[in-house]
């Protein structure tokens, strides 16, 4: 019985393994931004492109002329319940944090929508961004 139990939680744990890859593979590409800045009406564009990482993602955000390099995670939330994207970059010394959902768009591309906040600083109103699969990148192998 020991055995068996062992088992189904060494499976359960592969489970959870293998279903945290297949979304990180999923979230690999470049997307084009819409965003809002925390605690105010300013609203951006640009580029962001995910790529794999060791043990995490890498995550390059370029807006206007300034480039940012962060990482991101897989996380679990609501007591097991769901899986985030979480991403974290500093921008101008200022750390950030987002706390994203990934969808699928009708193609079945990631789209991933996200609040975007200082971590432990309170805030009015957390920024907001959309990511949506870049269509206009061509990869050439």
């Amino acid at each position: 019985m020991k055995l068996f139990l062992s088992l189904i939680g060494a499976l359960a744990a592969f489970i959870v393994y293998a279903e945290d890859g297949l979304l990180s593979d999923l979230l690999i590409g470049k997307y084009l931004l819409i965003g809002k800045s925390p605690d105010s009406d300013n609203t951006y564009s640009g580029k962001v492109e995910i790529y794999g990482g060791t043990d995490k993602l890498k995550v390059i955000r370029q807006i206007g002329n300034l480039t940012v390099h962060g990482e991101a995670t897989i996380e679990t939330v609501l007591n097991g319940d769901a899986k985030v994207l979480r991403v974290r970059f500093s921008e101008n010394t200022i750390e950030y944090e987002e706390t994203c959902l990934v969808h699928s768009d009708l193609d079945n591309n990631p789209r991933i929508s996200c609040y975007l906040y200082q971590p432990g600083v309170k805030t009015e109103m957390p920024g907001i961004e959309a990511l949506f699969h870049d269509h206009t990148e061509v990869d050439v192998e």
